[in-house]
């Protein structure tokens, strides 16, 4: 049973899932990071940005370049030469402003289904913590270690972390013998 999630917290981790427009947009500033890394397209375009404009008349190479940036989304060419496009900045900003604000609650500690971080505050980690319990065990089942592992992993590497979090805040109880997890009785 790997990654086994009760279908409750599927259907959640389904709707934290990203937007394409923000994949959108992470894919240009992608293309971006891959033309700065091109000199002869990080040069022409420092010549545009920097007011020098391209140059005229421009080889086929650098007509090339300047089309991808275009491509891109970065430049455009308007009557009177190329210019930078706002458009792709105004799209980032906008996208990441709308992230930031469709993220609240326990969300904004995940990207996806994937913990990114614990919270500092202890409210918040409880909140964070028992969301996972609740994901990764059911009332009346008992897990093996192992099995429990398993289940946690697909939310985050440190394991040992969240299951010591879990029984801390008891949210889950270990047996006496240490060889499995149930449900604890705080919520």
């Amino acid at each position: 049973m790997a990654g086994r999630l009760l279908p409750s917290h599927r259907r959640e981790l389904d709707r934290m899932g990203p937007m394409s427009e923000q994949q959108n947009t992470a894919g240009q500033w992608i293309q971006v990071a891959a033309g700065l890394k091109n000199p002869s397209m990080r040069r022409l375009l420092g010549a545009v940005l920097s007011g020098q404009g391209a140059p005229e008349p421009a080889s086929k190479s650098e007509r090339k370049d300047l089309e991808r940036w275009a491509s891109i989304g970065l430049l455009r060419h308007d009557g009177s030469g190329w210019a930078l496009d706002d458009e792709l900045l105004e799209k980032t900003l906008a996208s990441a402003s709308a992230a930031k604000a469709n993220r609240s609650g326990i969300r904004r500690f995940f990207d996806g289904h994937r913990l990114q971080s614990l919270p500092a505050k202890p409210a918040d980690r409880h909140e964070v913590v028992l969301y996972l319990r609740n994901a990764v065990i059911g009332d009346g089942e008992e897990l093996r270690e192992e099995q429990l592992n398993e289940r946690l992993r697909v939310f985050h590497p440190d394991v040992a972390l969240l299951r010591r979090y879990m029984v801390d805040h008891g949210l889950l109880q270990r047996a006496a013998d240490g060889t499995g997890y149930r449900m604890g009785t705080v919520s």
